[in-house]
């Protein structure tokens, strides 16, 4: 029996922080298990997470309290190690590294110094913006995309996509936790134009369903699954997002795109969607709401379409150089 390397995938998730970096970090587990021991290491994981983490590795629980030692006591030395959270900082990074462990870190707002062998940001490509070491290699931009395998799958067959004349069926989603409403907000304005038939709404565990919801052109989706995204991308002819990893994930099912941001975490992703014509800007969603015809615009966007070929070979080929 061959000897696989082992990798540690560190990242949490829940009703109130979102998915967002467990369900990325998830996704790299995926796309290196068949060449590497992974194992998810999460603390308090939810039903869902024990789920989705069980249909890809195994997976160890911590508690909230000691969380970072009781990770630390996990390495041996000889593991790789990827890291996604904010609140991982330069000298835990060290404590990490001090073990002997190759350190991977998924970054969003490259404002700390990292120590890593590997930083991964799929959302900037400007690598000065990054504290590094001298020997941190910095892998940016949608080619270092952390996609899941049914959106791997739909990149290579929707690269030639066409857009549909008709705007009929939309999907929304803000993200797990939608602080600010926002999913209700945009199926007010859509309800309003005529043409659209059908809205489907991705939505986290906090969300408390309100009256848009009781109409009859309205689904709302509650954990589902990577495919079921999938579906709903690859069957709708536009989506309204956050720009976050379900962006990501609709672009690589070759769907239309309408994108804002509003946390500081997605600004700079925004600004890369935007710069590449990846998406149809919809701004600083908090406050100046998109109003209705922002939406029309976008339904007569042609965007660039971003290609995904080379996504998992990328990683693949990255992680057997640690």
């Amino acid at each position: 029996m061959i000897n696989r390397r082992k990798i540690f995938f560190r990242a949490d998730a829940g009703p109130q922080i979102g998915y967002g970096h467990f369900i990325r970090t998830l996704a790299l587990a995926d796309m290196l298990k068949e060449d590497f021991d992974c194992v998810f290491v999460t603390v308090n994981p939810t039903d869902f997470q024990i789920s989705e983490m069980s249909k890809v590795c195994r997976f160890i629980p911590l508690q909230a309290e000691n969380h970072f030692d009781s990770f630390l006591s996990l390495l041996q030395g000889d593991e790789i190690v990827v890291l996604d959270n904010y609140f991982f900082t330069t000298d835990y990074q060290r404590a990490i590294k001090e073990k002997g462990c190759k350190l991977v870190c998924i970054d969003d707002l490259h404002d700390k110094h990292y120590v890593a062998d590997v930083v991964i940001n799929q959302g900037v490509s400007d690598p000065t913006l990054f504290n590094t070491e001298s020997y941190t290699q910095l892998c940016l931009g949608l080619q270092w995309a952390l996609l899941r395998k049914p959106f791997i799958e739909a990149a290579a067959l929707t690269s030639q996509r066409t857009y549909s004349d008709k705007i009929e069926t939309i999907t929304v989603s803000f993200g797990g936790a939608d602080y600010y409403g926002l999913t209700e907000k945009v199926i007010r304005i859509l309800l309003q134009i005529d043409s659209v038939k059908q809205i489907n709404a991705i939505v986290g565990d906090c969300f408390d369903s309100g009256k848009e919801f009781a109409n009859e052109k309205v689904a709302r989706y509650k954990q589902i699954s990577a495919e079921k995204i999938a579906e709903l991308f690859l069957n709708c002819d536009l989506a309204v997002l956050s720009a976050s990893t379900i962006c990501t994930e609709a672009l690589a099912c070759g769907t239309r795109v309408a994108a804002g941001w509003y946390v500081d975490n997605q600004k700079d992703f925004y600004d890369y969607l935007l710069k590449n014509n990846y998406i149809f800007g919809l701004g600083y969603i908090r406050n100046d709401f998109l109003d209705i015809n922002n939406i029309i615009n976008a339904m007569f966007f042609s965007s660039k379409k971003p290609s995904f070929d080379s996504v998992q070979v990328n990683y693949m080929h990255k992680f057997a150089e640690l």
